[in-house]
């Protein structure tokens, strides 16, 4: 894929200042609306799910924050079998942690910040090795103040996850090394069992240069499923079936593998209902119970679906296969096995992994300024809106 905004690219130093100071500016913006919303709107009720850890912050770890912060403390027998829906790599660094002040909460909003200054440098180079400095700087604007990018300090995978994967892709594209990317390859399987799905664009990388990257380079490859293989190892050992985390998802969240057109019925359905909500703010804000925000949410994942396919057409025309495919695999799996009540469940939480898609809006956004200005005031208000809603334990995605 050649670069169609010229082959100039950024001195290091000025890609980590740049992504620097969008880190900066972003996290600003999403920290202090959840300071702000956590002092003057009421809290929901979250009846069902473990409660938030004491500490500071701990309004950052709320619904799958929880269960992080839960299994760090207490390892996964104290809700077992549901816990092992949640990968190790993430409570495992929460964990050390521990015995610092401020509880697991606040270590994990400071370890979800620090991946996501890398995750940033990371999507900007990889931008600027497609696209050109323009685009590299569009996308990580564009990332950085996602509506749903408040995840990215929250106590979630989201960052890790995005740094893990980013790093792999620019380990294997910008610093040709894929027993590199192979390790962050490792490491992101370790935190979400989505990350062996990076098989997809180091292979297609691989395919390209194996001259150059030689019978290492498969070596690099192999690494990438490890992360998955030792939780399943674990697992055996501990609850005698290495795949429970899997079961887990069908019986405890009631995720089953269904016909794609089946949930884009019921999801149109679904976000007709919640719309209601979406149209009567003082309920969803102010209300106590936090059944609004879940039917809300119906409503809110239809429309980034609409985008996220909007993007991935565009991508599959710009992007190189492998990274079009990835991204279009990562955000199939919420299609592909819905929740009854909520058919696209996480979605836009699950658009910041992939990450391909802000390569695209990059690509588009770098020589139209208003359209880029017009993007992050539109995406940024809404993530206000949405920081208030989970730090007050409304559901989000």
């Amino acid at each position: 894929m050649p670069r169609i905004f010229g082959t100039k690219t950024a001195p290091a130093g000025e890609a980590w200042a740049f992504a620097l100071a969008v880190f900066f500016s972003s996290r600003l913006l999403f920290i202090g609306v959840g300071a702000l919303a956590v002092s003057y709107l009421p809290r929901a009720d979250p009846a069902g799910d473990p409660l938030e850890p004491p500490g500071s912050l701990n309004y950052w770890a709320h619904w799958d924050g929880a269960w992080y912060s839960e299994i760090a403390t207490q390892g996964y027998g104290a809700r077992a079998p549901e816990s092992t829906a949640f990968f190790p790599l993430y409570p495992m660094l929460l964990r050390f942690g521990n015995a610092l002040p401020g509880g697991p909460a606040l270590w994990g909003v400071l370890i979800s910040l620090l991946c996501t200054v890398f995750a940033l440098f990371f999507v900007y180079r990889v931008a600027e090795n497609l696209y050109g400095v323009r685009a590299a700087k569009a996308a990580t604007l564009a990332l950085a103040f996602f509506p749903t990018a408040f995840f990215l300090n929250a106590v979630y995978t989201e960052s890790l996850f995005l740094a893990l994967t980013a790093g792999a892709v620019w380990a294997a594209r910008v610093r040709r090394n894929l027993v590199f990317a192979g390790v962050f390859g490792a490491l992101a399987a370790a935190t979400r069992s989505l990350g062996v799905l990076l098989l997809i664009p180091l292979l297609f990388e691989w395919l390209r240069y194996r001259r150059e990257f030689g019978v290492s380079g498969l070596t690099g490859l192999a690494l990438v499923p490890a992360g998955l293989v030792g939780y399943a190892l674990f697992l055996r050992e501990r609850f005698g079936d290495p795949l429970v985390f899997a079961r887990q998802q069908n019986a405890y969240w009631e995720r089953e593998l269904t016909n794609p057109l089946t949930t884009m019925w019921e999801a149109w359905h679904t976000a007709g209902d919640g719309l209601r909500y979406v149209l009567d703010p003082s309920t969803l804000f102010l209300g106590a119970p936090a059944g609004p925000s879940l039917e809300a949410s119906n409503t809110l994942n239809l429309a980034f679906l609409i985008l996220f396919l909007l993007l991935i057409i565009v991508g599959f025309a710009v992007l190189p296969p492998g990274l079009s495919i990835y991204a279009f695999l990562l955000i199939s799996l919420p299609v592909l096995t819905p929740a009854p009540e909520f058919p696209l469940m996480s979605l836009p939480r699950f658009m910041l992994g992939a990450f391909p898609v802000f390569f695209v809006i990059g690509y588009l956004f770098s020589r139209v300024r208003p359209a880029l200005i017009l993007y992050l005031l539109m995406s940024g208000a809404l993530g206000v809106a949405l920081t208030a809603l989970f730090t007050t334990w409304r559901w989000v995605a």
